[in-house]
């Protein structure tokens, strides 16, 4: 009887041990790294402003939901995604090169944007609650990302073009930039995209402007859902557009930047595509002046996936 009841308590070990074994597998994460070991862009990092294509590949992070015990290795098979800009109606913006690039923030004189590398860790942001970000479509919401590992690829939206034709900044201007194009190397599921920072401001004589970046899926069959994020940002009923609220816009993600992560619903996704808007707040500032034409909308992108 001894002997019968250890086997079976092994059986019941094994049947469990099965199941932790399925569970953290179920958890682990693809994500976006850059720590010398394992680079999701091949080094050297280029800085911008440059509206050429990037590659990132990922890196499997076991249990990468919720962060615990951070290990990465080779995805297997291994899986890139590329980023593309397409129809920009700004095609001839000085100093900028187009209207809508990587690698560029606003800052670096006043005429000019401040180069950075087309990838990297500096958010410019405030998240202390450290909920705002998820990794996994399906598990621990508002978990999973770590700014001290995962990179993000800078976008900037020069806002140079807007200046030169004194458009409108009424809280319902909004301006087509192009579109933003994700190509997958291998088709994927429910794909997360993080983003961090839609949202900035002028602030010319004490009086402010805000004015954020917005997203309206264009792939056809796909819709978005919010997993996390900032009050500030907001999917409309339609499942196709990652919105801001328009309230006092700034770059901050605990109070007035959309910030956050959303699933793009759907299986064996090849492609996705965004239109990309950029809207002002209706504030009483003004987009810059002729001697001040470097503002825009900084942001980052990052996209993380289940294990697949």
């Amino acid at each position: 009887m001894l002997v019968e009841f250890c086997k079976l308590r092994f059986i019941v070990f094994l049947l469990v041990l099965s199941g932790i074994g399925w569970s953290v597998k179920a958890q682990h994460t693809l994500e976006f790294i850059q720590n010398g070991t394992y680079n999701s862009y091949k080094p050297p990092v280029p800085k911008g402003p440059t509206s050429i294509p990037q590659t990132l590949k990922f890196f499997m992070n076991h249990n990468g939901s919720v962060d615990d015990s951070v290990r990465y290795r080779e995805s297997v098979p291994p899986l890139s995604v590329t980023f593309s800009f397409d129809d920009q109606p700004y095609i001839t913006v000085p100093q900028h090169i187009t209207g809508m690039t990587f690698g560029a923030v606003s800052g670096a004189s006043s005429s000019n944007v401040k180069s950075v590398s087309v990838i990297n860790k500096s958010y410019y942001l405030n998240d202390s609650s450290q909920i705002i970000f998820t990794a996994h479509p399906e598990k621990n919401p508002g978990h999973g990302i770590d700014f001290s590992d995962n990179v993000g690829l800078q976008i900037f939206l020069s806002a140079k073009p807007l200046i030169s034709s004194n458009a409108p900044k009424t809280d319902s201007s909004r301006y087509y930039y192009g579109k933003l194009r994700l190509q997958f190397s291998r088709p994927v599921d429910n794909p997360v995209i993080s983003l961090v920072g839609l949202g900035a401001t002028t602030n010319f004589g004490n009086s402010h402007l805000g004015f954020a970046t917005e997203l309206e899926l264009q792939t056809p069959s796909l819709t978005v859902s919010k997993l996390s994020g900032s009050k500030e940002m907001l999917i409309d009923d339609t499942k196709t557009k990652i919105l801001h609220t328009r309230t006092n816009i700034t770059g901050n993600c605990e109070d007035g930047a959309a910030c956050g992560s959303v699933v793009i619903n759907g299986t064996q996704i090849n492609n996705i595509v965004f239109s990309v808007y950029l809207r002002a707040d209706g504030g009483p500032g003004i987009w810059g002046s002729e001697k001040v034409t470097n503002s825009g909308d900084g942001w980052h992108i990052m996209v993380s996936l289940a294990g697949q």
